[in-house]
């Protein structure tokens, strides 16, 4: 019982995050899934693409929740949206499949790759996304695909959701304003994390994962997804009533945590 108020506490976290910044759920459930995998009977050489696929399952559910509250406050750009998540549903499902269900995609790489994709995000995050002006938008077709394909292929690699370069690359390359950059970050996110949470679920491993579909661990997502579907919309909410001063500090206090986390867990292995 008290495993699975802190597992919705962690969702509830992540998905409020989530719904101020833009970004996935990812960076707070690779810190905290990969502490409860063994209690679950999770075998050691599932351990990446279990963490991958439930860490993209809670994050698809946040930016579900995400998406359907930008809808409602009618902030929502379909037309970006859908050339962005195009490339980064084809480049998520490619390297998946091609990289992370492989051997060759240890525990110790998944660890390093996280770690660099920390430092990019915490870097961003220091220099300050700039609000730009709607009016000096440079957006295009080519340049949709290709920051849905950057994206997609993080997402992949990492589960962190893949706002974490969406909105850098729609901001700062094609001055697209940051708000509707957040916007299109939750409808990419969710097509990415939807496509890739449908595979994973029929994904039949070679060694049996109690308690799971595929390689999504039911008794583990439920409560985090509970919590996501809670905390999702409010930050969504907040994010339009604080100033984005208060959520910098916040999201690189937490972002910074996770990285350090990771960079022991690599040093340690």
């Amino acid at each position: 019982m008290l495993e699975n108020l802190l597992l919705a506490l962690a969702g509830m976290i992540g998905g409020f995050i989530a719904g101020l910044t833009g970004i996935g759920t990812g960076f707070m459930m690779l810190a905290v899934i990969p502490l409860v995998l063994t209690h679950f009977g999770v075998p050691d050489s599932y351990v990446v693409s279990v963490t991958i696929a439930n860490s993209i399952f809670a994050t698809m559910v946040s930016s579900f929740a995400n998406m359907a509250t930008t809808i409602k406050q009618k902030k929502f750009f379909w037309k970006e949206t859908a050339w962005t998540a195009v490339g980064a549903v084809v480049m998520s499902f490619v390297v998946f499949e091609l990289v992370v269900k492989t051997e060759f995609y240890s525990r110790t790489l998944f660890n390093a790759v996280v770690v660099v994709f920390m430092l990019i995000i915490i870097i961003q995050t220091f220099k300050k996304l700039k609000l730009s002006n709607p009016k000096d938008e440079h957006v295009t077709t080519g340049r949709l695909l290709t920051t849905g394909s950057v994206a997609g292929a993080a997402a992949a690699l990492t589960g962190l959701g893949g706002g974490t370069l969406i909105i850098p690359l729609l901001n700062l390359w094609q001055k697209v304003d940051i708000l509707k950059a957040k916007s299109i970050s939750f409808g990419t996110i969710f097509a990415i994390a939807l496509w890739l949470s449908i595979n994973n679920l029929f994904f039949e491993p070679a060694n049996t994962i109690p308690h799971s579909k595929g390689l999504i661990v039911l008794p583990l997502i439920l409560p985090l997804s509970i919590g996501v579907i809670i905390g999702s919309p409010l930050g969504v909410l907040l994010s339009h009533k604080i100033s984005s001063r208060v959520v910098t500090i916040l999201f690189l206090i937490i972002i910074s945590l996770v990285a350090i986390q990771k960079i022991t867990e690599l040093v340690w292995l």
